[in-house]
C-alpha cells in the first residue's frame, strides 16, 4: 500500500512562504483545519491554542507575523485580545485577522473601529478566501469579507442605528438590559442610583424608538450587543 500523497510544496517566492502565525481558536476541528492550511501554504504555526489568555501570552512572547483570532473564546473575548495587540506599538508588525461565525452589526463595527487587518466569516467562506485574506494582509493591505462591508452599509443607512444615536456608556447599559438585568442590578453594577438608571433606560428607548423592554432585549441580542462573552 502506497503512502499518502504529500501536499504540494509551495515555491519559495510564494507570498505566504516563511511567515509565522499563532492561531487562537477554541473549536479543535476548525483549529486543526487552519493549521493544516497554513502549513501547506508555507506559514509556520508557532502555536495553536483554544485559550485566549494563553494565546495572548504566546503572542507577547513569540511575536508572530500573523495572529489568527476567533472572537468567541471560553475565557476572554477575542475582540479584547485584538484591542490589546493592536494598541501595543511594540507589536505593530503583527497582522491581526479575525474569524467568527458571529457577523452581527456590533461585532462587524468593532472589527473596523479596532482596526483589524482582516476578517473572514467562518460560515460562508472557503479556504481560497482564507488564503486570499492572508496574502492581502501580509502584503500590507486590509481584507474584509462582505459581512463587514454590508453591515457597515446598513448602519450608515439607518438614522437610528445604535452606533449613531447611543453613547458607548448607553451601549454598555443596553448590553446589560439584553441580559434581562433589572434597573436595580444594572445600577449596582455601574455604581449609579436606580433612579438614574431608570432615566438612562428611558433615554435609550427614546433614541431607538423602542417602547417595551422585551423589544429592547430583542434589539440588543439581534444587533450583537448582548452575548455572554460581552459581560
Amino acid at each position: 500500500m502506497s503512502s499518502p500523497a504529500k501536499p504540494p510544496r509551495r515555491p519559495l517566492d510564494d507570498p505566504l512562504h516563511g511567515h509565522t502565525a499563532i492561531i487562537i481558536e477554541d473549536q479543535k476541528l476548525f483549529a486543526d483545519f487552519l493549521a493544516g492550511c497554513f502549513t501547506e501554504w508555507g506559514v509556520e504555526v508557532l502555536a495553536n491554542t483554544a485559550s485566549g489568555v494563553e494565546g495572548l501570552g504566546l503572542v507577547n512572547r513569540l511575536s508572530p507575523d500573523l495572529l489568527m483570532l476567533d472572537f468567541s473564546l471560553p475565557d476572554i473575548d477575542g475582540l479584547e485580545i485584538a484591542r490589546q495587540v493592536l494598541a501595543d506599538r511594540s507589536k505593530s508588525k503583527i497582522k491581526v485577522v479575525g474569524i467568527s461565525s458571529h457577523c452581527d452589526p456590533w461585532t462587524m463595527l468593532q472589527v473596523q473601529k479596532l482596526g483589524l487587518h482582516g476578517f473572514v466569516d467562518k460560515m460562508n467562506q472557503s479556504a481560497d478566501t482564507l488564503r486570499a485574506a492572508l496574502t492581502t494582509v501580509l502584503g500590507g493591505n486590509v481584507f474584509y469579507t462582505s459581512a463587514v462591508t454590508e453591515s457597515s452599509a446598513r448602519l450608515r443607512q439607518d438614522p437610528r442605528a445604535f452606533n449613531r444615536v447611543l453613547s458607548d456608556y448607553e451601549m454598555k447599559i443596553l448590553a446589560m438590559i439584553g441580559h434581562a438585568m433589572s434597573d436595580e442590578e444594572i445600577a449596582t453594577a455601574l455604581g449609579i442610583s436606580p433612579a438614574t438608571m431608570q432615566s438612562r433606560r428611558r433615554d435609550i428607548m427614546k433614541k431607538l424608538d423602542i417602547h417595551t423592554t422585551p423589544k429592547l432585549i430583542h434589539y440588543a441580542i439581534v444587533n450583537g450587543l448582548t452575548r455572554p462573552t460581552r459581560m
